[in-house]
């Protein structure tokens, strides 16, 4: 499972996306959807980070530290409620996307290297919300998870958040069109390259 590339959110969802940006409540909304795509929701934060970028761009880093702290704020209630409380309200959330087979196979990613499999998880289009859930109920240290989280979502953010600062909306389009298949090729790209210094 993956998000939808973000060309299809383009035009009638850029213009909801765009209005709010100009909204006494941007900010609100930004939080809002930046701890609820990391927990339960699937409506990432991203093209209302960059509406609200274009709207005042100078404020770059900001609106991208707020983006990654809700986002890791949420994540952290997504563990928690893997850890304490999957089998009340975390199995509604795994049922309400059907992902229970995906949330079994993950204790061998857990296992393999947790780190690489949240950072990538918080980097790339994969559901982060999944691994969190995931990462709670198989109980991965903690702090394993915050590191992972903060640095994966904190790359992903900081990069939309600067390249639109720099460009504008032209590559905005064209960043979010393809940022899916270019985060998942740093990501082989980065591993690849560690294997070689490795081995």
């Amino acid at each position: 499972m993956v998000f939808p590339p973000f060309k299809v959110l383009w035009g009638k969802g850029w213009e909801w996306f765009r209005v709010r940006a100009h909204g006494a409540h941007a900010q609100a909304w930004l939080v809002f959807f930046s701890f609820t795509e990391s927990s339960f929701l699937l409506i990432a934060p991203d093209l209302l980070l960059v509406a609200m970028l274009l709207a005042g761009s100078e404020r770059w880093f900001y609106f991208a530290t707020l983006t990654v702290a809700a986002s890791v704020a949420g994540g952290i209630f997504g563990y928690v409620i893997g850890a304490f409380f999957f089998d009340t309200v975390g199995i509604r959330v795994v049922e309400f996307y059907g992902i229970m087979d995906e949330i079994e196979s993950m204790k061998v990613l857990f296992d393999a290297n947790a780190f690489w499999t949240i950072f990538i998880a918080a980097f790339t289009p994969i559901p982060y919300k999944v691994f969190v859930l995931a990462g709670g109920f198989f109980k991965i240290d903690f702090l394993i998870f915050i590191v992972a989280s903060i640095l994966g979502r904190g790359l992903r953010y900081y990069i939309i958040a600067y390249i639109v600062h720099l460009y504008g909306e032209r590559v905005a389009r064209i960043l979010l069109r393809y940022f899916n298949i270019s985060a998942i090729a740093l990501v082989v790209l980065t591993v690849l390259y560690i294997l070689y210094i490795v081995i």
